[in-house]
């Protein structure tokens, strides 16, 4: 389990820094976050807030701008307008190097593990990836992992690259969560992976909630979520064009969503 106790923005325990706000509540805020690539406006606008423990799901079509916003919040995009505060605190100018050391891992799309190096190695790099004062021991990062994935176990001096589609996919995760983050981001964790593999990471990934670690998700479509997000937003064009709270959007609301101005019953607000 992540140690939030820990400074929100160096990551190491006992550090003194700004206190957050009185009574804070949302443990990663986006407000009114904008990017653009050159002269090409790729988010508007987006605001997105999420609890400590809780599950945000973001939605989308290819060209939406769920992975921008991803990217904003890990910090390997400049904002062009906008505020990402985490625990309270702004850091919409902390690189992302130091937002990692902060709390925030993100699994980037397309699994992102390090060819040429084995399955111990990866998750190895993880949690050298968090400071001192939050990584704890090695060996209780692998063993939370390998709880979490025991796929992994009997694979450790593998080279990655031997691995399965969902078997990367799970060590992109578990590489993530050695680094004792406070906030995981996932890009479609499920692009490419059989359903029963998708129900498999989904499995894990409920969890999480329970250990205080706050999930953002991206995916395309309807997925086998075991736990109801506090919030779905659904991103058009760069735009959120709904939100969602404690709901998940069936693959009939989700074609109404993406592809017409219709707001699904049950808690939608445009």
């Amino acid at each position: 389990m992540p140690d939030l106790s820990a400074d929100p923005l160096t990551g190491d325990a006992g550090c003194s820094g700004a206190a957050p706000a009185a009574g804070l509540q949302h443990v990663l805020e986006a407000d009114a976050v904008s990017v653009s690539y050159g002269r090409t406006r790729a988010l508007r606008s987006v605001s997105l807030r999420v609890a400590s423990g809780g599950t945000a799901l973001v939605l989308g079509l290819n060209g939406a701008g769920k992975t921008t916003l991803m990217r904003a919040l890990a910090g390997t995009v400049p904002l062009r307008s906008g505020r990402v505060a985490l625990h309270g605190r702004d850091i919409t100018a902390v690189p992302a190097h130091r937002r990692v050391r902060a709390g925030i891992s993100l699994v980037p799309e397309g699994r992102g593990v390090l060819p040429g190096l084995s399955v111990r190695d990866n998750l190895d790099l993880g949690w050298h990836a968090a400071p001192r004062g939050r990584r704890g021991k090695l060996a209780d990062a692998i063993a939370y992992v390998t709880e979490l994935f025991p796929q992994l176990a009997p694979k450790f001096a593998q080279d990655c690259r031997t691995l399965s589609g969902g078997e990367m996919q799970m060590l992109a995760i578990g590489r993530a969560l050695a680094s004792r983050p406070s906030v995981l981001l996932l890009d479609e964790p499920s692009l490419g992976l059989a359903p029963l593999v998708t129900s498999a990471v989904y499995s894990a990934l409920a969890r999480l909630g329970g250990e205080g670690v706050t999930t953002v998700i991206v995916e395309q479509k309807a997925v086998p979520m075991q736990v109801v997000p506090e919030t779905v937003l659904v991103l058009r064009n760069g735009s959120a064009v709904h939100e969602m709270h404690d709901a998940r959007p069936t693959e009939d609301e989700l074609a109404r969503l993406y592809l017409t101005d219709g707001a699904p019953q049950g808690g939608a607000r445009s």
